[in-house]
């Protein structure tokens, strides 16, 4: 079953759409928390998750587009695309934000971002 989760950069809040799949549930049963994203070749924004997802049975493979909520495997790294990219393996697709929440945290810098569970 899909979940909303809440992001909140600075004062701001949006809501980003959860698949209903084994990693995207081990997401958000750990929240409230707190991550510092980075840029990866202008096509993502990463933030490193420790312990790693418990990927289940969530499909290992998708081809993101603009938006997209991921995580990557080898990297143990939470990914939101902010361009379209190609085709790619060990990549576990996790939900999706709206334009206006991928702007703001293609534009956040290293200020901290926070995420809950939807109130």
């Amino acid at each position: 079953m899909a979940q909303t989760v809440e992001m909140h950069i600075g004062a701001k809040s949006f809501f980003i759409e959860l698949n209903g799949n084994d990693a995207a549930r081990d997401f958000a049963s750990r929240l409230p928390m707190e991550l510092q994203f980075e840029d990866f070749a202008g096509t993502e924004r990463i933030a490193y998750l420790n312990p790693k997802l418990n990927v289940g049975e969530a499909p290992t493979h998708m081809t993101p587009q603009t938006g997209d909520v991921a995580y990557y495997i080898p990297w143990g790294n939470l990914a939101v695309f902010v361009r379209n990219f190609r085709a790619s393996e060990s990549l576990v697709p996790l939900g999706r934000m709206s334009e206006e929440a991928w702007r703001a945290l293609q534009s956040s810098g290293d200020e901290s971002v926070r995420f809950g569970l939807r109130q």
